[in-house]
């Protein structure tokens, strides 16, 4: 209950209006609440979702020293407590820096600890990536991660956007924001700026309505010519480790990548990464995965043929690979480079490949040099760029704006149309985030690391997505053949997945249409295999399904309406490597299926 204010007033004061003026401005300043937001908020650096909250709190500018910090805005939905904030100066939000979060969780000024007004139960140290929770007279210490804290983005930024879990249980079963009032404090460290000021508190009361649900991305390309990139970081040779292979095949013959950027492949050569493609996608026809390996650790693997290779930055890890996409279907090839930039602190040395990376597609664009492609070929930086510090390296990928001139050039715009490039963030197949990071392990939050860069002006990005296969739902695991802890278990990233639009032959979407668009998964399959068809047109197909020995082992007809998957039973067969032929009355398509004990 608030306190009676005017109680300790003069009787002239309450009857004197420019007395009623100062005391009404007191009270906004002293209790500052307002209307909460239930709002679908993504937590994805890109802050155009935030335009519809109106739970916002202005700071005075010029006030903060060191750093002054400016305003913040509040939403929530059922399973997060969202706050955007700004500064006015670039800093790394999880390092290097004092900043505090503050949250009086029960609104109670007489728990938790005592700051700015505020009984501040849960505060959370964003320099220290770490947390404390009052639960009675204790004082806990939480990680991050038992807050479920997400931010983004992941380099230095003057804006930010948070995400706390509110259902998190780090001590007993209650949630750690299970609704009603909290008051929200930011503070730059004992002496520095505070948010709100001195002798002011903001206060928000939790929206309970529902928000829009989060709709679900499909796994399957759109349409049949888009080209499919995939890119993952497997984490210390995990495709030549037992305990961790079958889980990388299973997401690939789910997700069916045409070009695949592997990061972190040490020991691993390109004829083993092009086995293993074989295996987990068997490509039709008895046709073979390509693959190329120049520097320590990226391998680049391509249904289609690899013309030529450059190694950007020798003793880094970037590798170009200009690879021939089929004539009768596209107008042009398409280079991509494969990235894993160095770590964690080095920032000096990520801005010397970023740099690098600008000069030679500067190159590529003009005559001359060590790369001449020809103009409008479009081009895609792939991979693992551990951009965790300084934004300018992530501005110089995107801008050209190069740092290090006297060794690589002035810079420039690198698109064709002399553009910036397009950073493609991509949301979670079954939620609102954008990390591709996780690793609860770590003092450091999930990050965005693993990009899609890519020239804008000459190709379109029909789909993108992060996949994250624990937070699938049982119906949608079985329906891509993938076990709930698959990408857990493969790596600490996460796969990351875009379908690009590029310029077609003329007529090829005519010359294809009679052609039967599908997909077969789980493949290497243990006792079914669905098979997907994409265009929902109504034609007759044959199939038979051969063995090894050329000796066919079951035959069967349908009329397929699509996209509805169409399941086929395995179970009685021997284990091993299987043909099955898909015939229409204008096309028949061989693919390769394997059969697991």
């Amino acid at each position: 209950m608030r306190e009676n204010l005017f109680a300790s007033l003069p009787i002239e004061c309450l009857t004197c209006p420019s007395h009623w003026l100062i005391t009404f401005s007191f009270l906004l300043l002293t209790f500052s609440s307002t209307t909460a937001q239930s709002l679908p908020i993504s937590i994805d650096s890109r802050f155009d979702d935030w335009s519809e909250a109106t739970a916002s709190y202005m700071d005075n500018t010029g006030d903060g020293g060191s750093l002054d910090l400016l305003n913040f805005q509040v939403a929530n939905d059922k399973n997060y407590l969202f706050i955007r904030m700004e500064l006015d100066d670039e800093v790394e939000l999880t390092d290097n820096n004092n900043l505090s979060l503050y949250i009086d969780i029960d609104n109670n000024s007489t728990t938790g600890t005592s700051v700015n007004g505020i009984g501040a139960d849960l505060q959370i140290k964003l320099g220290d990536r770490s947390a404390l929770l009052k639960n009675g007279n204790a004082t806990v210490s939480l990680s991050l991660y038992e807050v479920e804290f997400f931010a983004q983005p992941s380099v230095s930024a003057k804006v930010f956007e948070l995400a706390i879990g509110r259902n998190a249980s780090p001590v007993g079963n209650n949630p750690l924001l299970p609704g009603g009032s909290i008051k929200i404090l930011f503070q730059n460290g004992g002496s520095g700026d505070k948010m709100p000021n001195s002798g002011e508190t903001f206060s928000y009361q939790f929206d309970e309505t529902p928000t829009l649900p989060y709709e679900p991305i499909t796994l399957e390309k759109s349409d049949a010519g888009q080209l499919r990139l995939f890119t993952w970081n497997t984490l210390f040779d995990g495709l030549l480790d037992d305990e961790r292979k079958n889980h990388f095949e299973n997401v690939i013959a789910a997700v069916q990548p045409d070009i695949v950027t592997f990061n972190e492949c040490w020991d691993m050569l390109p004829g083993q990464a092009a086995t293993f493609m074989n295996v987990a996608m068997p490509l039709p026809n008895f046709q073979s995965w390509k693959a190329v390996k120049l520097d320590d650790g990226n391998i680049t693997v391509s249904r289609y043929p690899i013309l030529q290779n450059w190694l950007i930055f020798p003793d880094h890890r970037l590798t170009a690979s200009l690879i021939d996409l089929p004539d009768n279907i596209y107008q042009t090839d398409i280079l991509v480079i494969n990235a894993h930039l160095r770590c964690c602190d080095a920032d000096n040395l990520r801005q010397l490949e970023a740099d690098a990376f600008i000069k030679f597609i500067l190159d590529a664009k003009t005559p001359g040099g060590v790369i001449d492609l020809p103009e409008n070929t479009p081009f895609i930086l792939s991979g693992d760029l551990n951009l965790v510090g300084f934004g300018q390296q992530l501005h110089t990928l995107l801008t050209g704006q190069v740092v290090n001139t006297s060794q690589f050039g002035p810079g420039g715009a690198p698109d064709w149309d002399g553009s910036d490039l397009e950073d493609l963030v991509a949301l979670h197949t079954e939620d609102r985030m954008a990390y591709t990071w996780y690793n609860e392990f770590s003092d450091f939050p999930p990050s965005r690391i693993d990009y899609h860069i890519c020239s804008n002006s000459v190709m379109e990005v029909a789909k993108a997505f992060s996949l994250q296969s624990s937070k699938m739902s049982n119906e949608r695991l079985d329906f891509y053949g993938l076990e709930k802890y698959d990408t857990d278990i493969a790596s600490d990233h996460l796969p990351k997945v875009t379908d690009f639009v590029l310029p077609l032959v003329s007529g090829t979407a005519d010359k294809t249409s009679s052609a039967p668009e599908f997909s077969i998964y789980p493949n290497p399959t243990k006792g079914y295999f669905y098979i997907k068809f994409e265009k929902a047109q109504p034609v007759e197909v044959l199939f038979s399904l051969e063995n090894a020995e050329g000796k066919t082992v079951r035959t069967w007809q349908e009329m397929l309406m699509g996209p509805q998957p169409y399941l086929v039973e395995t179970r009685g067969l021997p284990a091993g490597m299987y043909f099955l032929k898909i015939k229409t009355a204008k096309t028949e398509v061989t693919e390769k299926v394997v059969i697991e004990e």
